[in-house]
């Protein structure tokens, strides 16, 4: 460690402190100022309200719920994020801040699990150990990770198992054991139930880590081939195990078959649409990661130009390896997204935390030598703009809290419908129906159902009081239109 620190020149620690005061500031940007708002993705909306709707007892562990017209049993995902949030909802109540405080929890959690894996792979290098606030930072600049984890996510929870999994594995792997010790063994059998755990959360994306032991061995050339096939089967026999304890039980096997039916099966298909997916996911991997690769670039000639990062070439072998890991991980975490037609960019978003750490490695040596260069003066401006910045973001957080959001006016649409048609009600079940481009406003779906627990189902189905008409109604015979101001909806009501 020592001899680490001589080759390479460390930033002073007001420098340190003013990087990771720099990074709480891009949290609060990147992450708090959209978390703060009432709007959110209806993917994490959704899945808000079926936790909800799984405290309050509609719907079951197996079965859950959304509303009585779209996904009245809802087997889009697995269910662990619902039970889990379930929970939640069952300790505060019905309120938005518990949805908002999960995916805030999953952040940090996926944070601190991600600082683990990156002091344990650079134990032995304090100049990269120092510089974890840039992992963080980029992972938070990459693809749409900052969006997902201020939405509600599947992949926040993902992200956390997965995570869990890959340090469980190199904590295995940190020091030299026998192929057979049991303190290892315990270790991997636990990675494997954290596989498991993500399998529960968003399916076959979660069974990545698997190949987390295949890949140390390629990259770092130990433990020994048969021990690492061996660990391999142990975590292969815990999802095994608990594939078959699932189908051991009627209504656990019948979930995962919804599961396989309605989501698994149609989307590998394309019956839910061809975009991003195939050769295209290789496009998407570059794309995700372009800020990440242009700080590479921008790293690489501050290197040539200033002579940074160059005076500890006897370690630069060793951090390629560990930045050859995480990349490769990340790699073993996003291509087989690609056999699916239909790719959007948060699905890459665990990846990302893996892809950052590794181009982190390669850029840290340059910036910490950069950052060592700066004199006293220089760090005191430093600091002082970044306490600045921080307090700067922390005022603009605590200004949006509350406030509607990019959703504003669907949340007014909903509010506006609410009101007439549960007027002077005080447990409100109205009979209520859209015309087909209104009932596919999966976010008018959401928030109406989340806050209001109104159902709405399609027109030609449902002959109901109230309607949400559009364009493609066509003539409605028997009905009047009601003051509400819904656009580009109307809403009609039944003559009496």
């Amino acid at each position: 460690m020592s001899s680490n620190s001589a080759q390479s020149p460390l930033p002073s620690q007001t420098v340190i402190n003013a990087v990771w005061i720099l990074l709480c500031a891009a949290v609060c940007l990147q992450i708090l100022v959209q978390l703060v708002h009432v709007s959110m993705f209806f993917d994490g909306g959704i899945y808000a309200t079926v936790a909800r709707n799984l405290a309050e007892g509609r719907g079951t562990m197996w079965a859950p719920h959304f509303s009585e017209t779209l996904f009245p049993t809802f087997a889009e995902h697995p269910p662990l994020m619902f039970w889990l949030q379930a929970i939640g909802f069952s300790l505060f109540g019905d309120t938005i801040a518990v949805e908002k405080g999960f995916s805030l929890l999953t952040f940090v959690i996926s944070a601190a699990l991600l600082f683990k894996i990156w002091m344990r792979l650079n134990k032995d290098d304090v100049v990269v150990q120092k510089a974890f606030p840039l992992a963080l930072l980029m992972a938070l600049i990459a693809g749409r990770v900052n969006w997902g984890f201020a939405n509600g996510l599947l992949d926040n929870l993902l992200a956390v198992f997965s995570l869990t999994a890959v340090l469980l594995i190199v904590i295995a792997y940190d020091r030299p054991s026998p192929a057979f010790s049991a303190n290892r063994l315990a270790i991997l059998v636990l990675a494997g139930l954290a596989i498991c755990m993500s399998l529960m959360t968003k399916g076959p994306v979660g069974l990545f880590p698997l190949a987390a032991p295949a890949i140390y061995w390629l990259v770092f050339r130990r433990p020994g081939f048969f021990t690492v096939v061996l660990d391999s089967a142990v975590i292969l026999s815990v999802i095994v195990l608990f594939i078959a304890t699932l189908y051991a039980f009627d209504s656990s096997r019948e979930a995962v078959e919804r599961y396989v039916t309605a989501q698994l099966a149609s989307s590998l298909s394309g019956a839910r649409g061809h975009y991003g997916g195939g050769l295209y996911v290789f496009r998407k991997i570059l794309g995700v990661n372009g800020y990440s690769l242009a700080i590479l670039a921008l790293a690489a000639l501050a290197s040539w130009r200033f002579k940074l990062g160059g005076s500890d070439s006897m370690i630069r072998n060793p951090r390629l390896k560990r930045a050859a890991f995480l990349i490769t991980i990340g790699m073993s975490a996003s291509l087989p997204i690609g056999l699916s037609p239909r790719v959007a960019n948060f699905y890459f978003n665990t990846s990302l935390l893996f892809y950052s750490a590794g181009f982190a490695i390669l850029v840290a040596p340059t910036i910490m030598e950069g950052l060592s260069r700066l004199r006293d003066q220089q760090a005191k401006i430093l600091s002082l703009g970044a306490l600045a910045l921080l307090t700067a973001s922390i005022v603009i957080v605590t200004v949006n809290i509350g406030r509607s959001g990019d959703d504003q006016h669907t949340i007014e649409q909903a509010i506006a419908i609410e009101t007439l048609v549960c007027a002077n009600q005080r447990t409100c079940k109205p009979s209520i129906s859209a015309c087909e481009s209104a009932w596919q406003d999966w976010a008018l779906h959401t928030y109406i159902q989340r806050f209001y627990k109104i159902s709405i189902a399609k027109q030609a189905d449902v002959d109901a009081e109230y309607v949400i008409a559009d364009a493609s109604c066509g003539d409605l015979p028997g009905y009047r239109r009601m003051q509400a101001d819904i656009a580009p909806y109307v809403l009609m009501k039944r003559q009496s």
